[in-house]
C-alpha cells in the first residue's frame, strides 16, 4: 500500500515563483493527499496566485513569523503518514516523490529521506549536482555507482559538519518522526542556515534513505534568502553553537563540532574584511586557532587593528592586489 505524503510550502512573497513550483508538485507520478502553501505574512498577490490553483492547493495565511513556524505550522495541518517540503521557489522532477516515497514504501522503518538536487538558473538546469560536490566516501563507502536510491545504514552527523548536501526541498520525513523531534527550532527562524540545525537531529537515527538522481531544482536568483554568503557562515557557527548546547553528542563530535566553528569563522573574517568591518575580524579569528590563519589572514587582522581610516586605506589598497 501506498503511504499518503504532504506537501508543505512556506512561502514569504513568493508570487512571482510559486506557479511553477506548484505546478511541479502538481505534476507529480506519485500524487501527493495534499499540497498546502503557508502564507507566512507576503505583502505580495501570493494569496491571488495560490488560489487560482483551485483545490489541489489549501492555503493558509498567517503573521509574518519566520521561516521555521512556516514550517512547523504547515505540518500541524498535515493529514499524511508523511511530509515533504518545498521552498516556494523550487522545483520538482515529475519523478521525485515516486522514487523517494519508493524508499519508504519498501522499509516501512525509514523515517526520514532526501534527494540529489541541481541548481536551476534562468529555467535551466545545471548537469552537475549537489552530490558531485562532495569528496571521498561521503555517500556511498559501499555503493557502486549506477544504482537506484538506497539506505544508509550509520548516522553521517559527523560528516554534515564538513559537507553539507541536504536541501529542504529534497527531504521527506514521517509525521511521528518530525514530532518526535519537534520539528523546526523557531528561535533560529531568521537564520539563513536554521535548516542545517533540523538536518542534524535527522542524520542522527538511521535508516537514512538517499534518491541518487538529482528530482529537485535549487533556483538561484537575487532574493534567496540564503544569498548572502557571509551572512550564510555567520548562521551556520550560531547552528553549530546551538548544537553544542543542545545536541545529544559524544566528546569526539563535540571536538568535530569546535573546530568547524574555528574553521567557519575564518571564513567569515575573510568576508568581513571585505566588507570593512574590521572588529569583526578581529573578533572573528580571535575565536580559531592561531594555526588556521595564513599570512593573508594574520596581515588582515594586522591591518584591522589599525585606527579605521588607515583600515579602510590599507584594506582597499590588499583588495585591489
Amino acid at each position: 500500500m501506498n503511504p499518503s505524503v504532504s506537501v508543505l510550502v512556506p512561502t514569504f512573497n513568493g508570487a512571482k515563483f510559486l506557479p511553477a513550483t506548484l505546478d511541479s508538485i502538481l505534476s507529480q507520478t506519485y500524487a501527493p493527499a495534499e499540497v498546502i502553501v503557508f502564507d507566512d505574512g507576503s505583502t505580495d498577490d501570493t494569496r491571488e496566485v495560490v488560489l487560482r490553483m483551485g483545490s489541489r492547493v489549501k492555503y493558509h495565511f498567517a503573521q509574518n513569523g519566520g521561516i521555521c513556524r512556516a514550517r512547523n505550522a504547515a505540518a500541524s495541518l498535515a493529514i499524511s503518514e508523511y511530509l515533504t517540503f518545498c521552498d516556494h521557489d523550487d522545483l520538482w522532477r515529475s519523478d521525485k516523490l515516486e522514487q523517494q516515497m519508493g524508499l519508504h514504501r519498501k522499509n516501512p522503518e525509514l523515517h526520514y529521506s532526501f534527494t540529489n538536487f541541481s541548481i536551476v538558473t534562468d529555467d535551466v538546469w545545471s548537469d552537475k549536482t549537489k552530490f558531485e560536490d562532495a569528496r571521498g566516501d561521503f555517500l556511498l563507502p559501499a555503493v557502486p555507482e549506477g544504482l537506484g536510491p538506497f539506505e544508509l545504514q550509520d548516522s553521517i552527523y559527523d560528516k554534515l559538519l564538513k559537507f553539507q548536501p541536504i536541501w529542504p526541498s529534497t527531504i521527506a520525513i514521517s509525521r511521528e518522526m518530525f514530532r518526535r523531534l519537534g520539528g523546526f527550532r523557531e528561535e533560529l527562524g531568521k537564520n539563513p542556515s536554521e535548516d542545517l540545525e533540523f538536518t542534524l537531529r535527522c542524520v542522527m537515527t538511521p535508516p537514512i534513505g538517499v534518491v541518487r538522481e538529482a528530482v529537485v531544482g535549487v533556483r538561484k536568483h537575487q532574493t534567496n534568502y540564503s544569498g548572502d554568503n557571509y551572512k550564510t557562515i555567520r548562521g551556520q557557527i550560531e547552528v553549530l553553537r546551538f548544537a553544542l548546547d543542545h545536541h545529544p553528542i559524544n566528546d569526539g563530535t563535540r571536538g568535530l563540532i569546535e573546530k568547524e566553528i574555528e574553521v567557519r569563522s575564518v571564513a567569515a573574517a575573510y568576508d568581513a574584511f571585505r566588507r570593512s568591518d574590521f572588529n569583526e575580524v578581529v573578533s572573528l579569528t580571535a575565536m580559531a586557532d592561531p594555526s588556521l590563519l595564513d599570512s593573508k589572514m594574520r596581515l588582515k587582522v594586522w591591518i584591522s587593528r589599525m585606527p579605521l581610516p588607515i583600515a579602510k586605506l590599507l584594506a582597499k589598497s590588499l583588495i585591489k592586489q
